[in-house]
């Protein structure tokens, strides 16, 4: 008990330290501080919030009046054998994939909120769904920065399939779960799956112009809050710049990196990049490199996300049960993962456009309209994939059955 305490006292008093130096950097330098805030409101407004919006309005209504309970049903046999988590988890899974980080974190909340997931299968919902938009990893790091569609394939089918992985390690995360819950079959139907939908919209009871009223007012506090932390952070990593504090860290991880093969170059922005991965990406773009060591080095700040996603996160899952360390050492096995998958899917497919040293080239910014238009259908797409993912497994295993049966019946 005491070394608890003693504990305590050591983080409380130096999170105070750190906070004070953080805000004296501030002071001493209002004029950095000023333009990076600007800087930091500037990617809210014109990447952050015309990509997010329009998912989070339209899962709040898409939960308001049942779509998800309908998905839920047909998708139960795919997501509880496989990552022993309930149907709804493949829609969080879907709109996490689609418009990026921290959409799965918040729609994980929601659900926890509304009694449709218990902690443990939110803790093992958060580990695999929180994930990057396609649109970040294929447009603006792989064409934007990279200058390579390739490469933003890699990263992004890199990303996902360890996030899938990471899904099937951790539904062994609370074993004992498996005592309280037996997870018996049942065929579902698009019938089943309708009387759910019915019934969920009855228990709601809200009119339509009501769920999208409130869809609109809580998806614009959220992006608020999210674009306080981009801001913040932005501050942030530009007072550590200005203090040296990153140059310190680059001293410190120069010895351990450099004999791995990783350019001296990259450690700048690999630094930047575990406390804001935008930042970290450009950085990493814009120095003489190999293209194969950039893709290995972009994955692996992507799929870690950065401190500043995190702090969205936790703001999310915080006094739910969810365990904040757990997700920490989530993200840095998806990182992990997603680099070594990148490693081996450039192995396998070698090019020799990935070896070559190139520079950060400028291309114009995608306008948001094709940005939103293109969310959009992948968002669609996703969803409609794991509806027919489900149908199509329900069938298998009904067959499967119903040749059991008929055999059973020869005997």
């Amino acid at each position: 008990m005491n070394k608890l305490y003693i504990t305590k006292r050591i983080y409380a008093a130096g999170l105070c330290i750190l906070c004070i130096i953080v805000s004296s950097f501030i002071l001493a330098s209002p004029q950095e501080s000023f333009y990076a805030a600007i800087s930091g409101l500037e990617t809210w407004l014109r990447v952050v919030l015309p990509a997010l919006f329009p998912f989070f309005a339209a899962a709040e209504v898409l939960i308001g009046i049942g779509v998800v309970d309908f998905i839920a049903v047909l998708l139960q046999p795919v997501m509880r054998p496989v990552f022993r988590c309930p149907g709804e988890s493949s829609f969080i899974w879907a709109m996490s994939a689609t418009s990026g980080y921290p959409a799965g974190a918040r729609l994980t909340r929601i659900f926890l909120d509304k009694g449709k997931i218990t902690v443990k299968e939110a803790q093992r919902i958060i580990a695999f769904s929180s994930t990057s938009g396609p649109l970040f990893m294929l447009s603006a790091v792989g064409i934007g920065m990279l200058n390579s569609p390739a490469a933003g394939r890699i990263i992004a089918i890199s990303h996902y399939t360890a996030s899938i992985l990471l899904g099937i390690l951790f539904r062994f995360y609370a074993p004992d779960d498996n005592k309280a819950f037996k997870y018996i079959y049942k065929p579902p139907s698009i019938k089943t799956a309708l009387q759910v939908l019915m019934s969920a919209r009855h228990k709601d009871g809200r009119t339509f112009g009501e769920i999208l009223g409130d869809a609109v007012r809580n998806s614009m506090n959220t992006l608020i809050y999210i674009g306080g932390y981009i801001i913040l952070f932005s501050v942030i990593i530009k007072t550590l710049q200005k203090s040296g504090f990153i140059s310190i860290l680059f001293n410190l991880t120069a010895p351990l990196l450099l004999p791995a093969g990783i350019e001296q170059s990259l450690l700048n922005g690999l630094i930047g990049g575990i406390f804001e991965m935008t930042t970290g990406c450009k950085l990493i773009s814009q120095a003489a490199a190999p293209l194969f060591h950039k893709i290995l080095l972009c994955t692996f700040i992507i799929s870690w996300s950065g401190f500043s996603i995190h702090s969205q996160v936790l703001s999310f899952i915080g006094k739910t049960g969810v365990s904040a360390i757990l997700y920490f050492v989530a993200k840095f096995f998806h990182a992990v993962l997603a680099t070594a998958i990148a490693w081996l899917v450039i192995k396998i497919q070698p090019d020799t456009g990935l070896s070559v040293f190139h520079r950060f080239e400028h291309r114009p910014e995608p306008l948001w309209t094709s940005i939103l238009w293109n969310s959009w259908q992948l968002a669609i797409h996703s969803i409609l994939v794991l509806i027919i993912t489900g149908m199509l497994v329900n069938l298998v295993i009904c067959i499967i059955k119903l040749t059991a049966k008929s055999s059973s019946s020869q005997r």
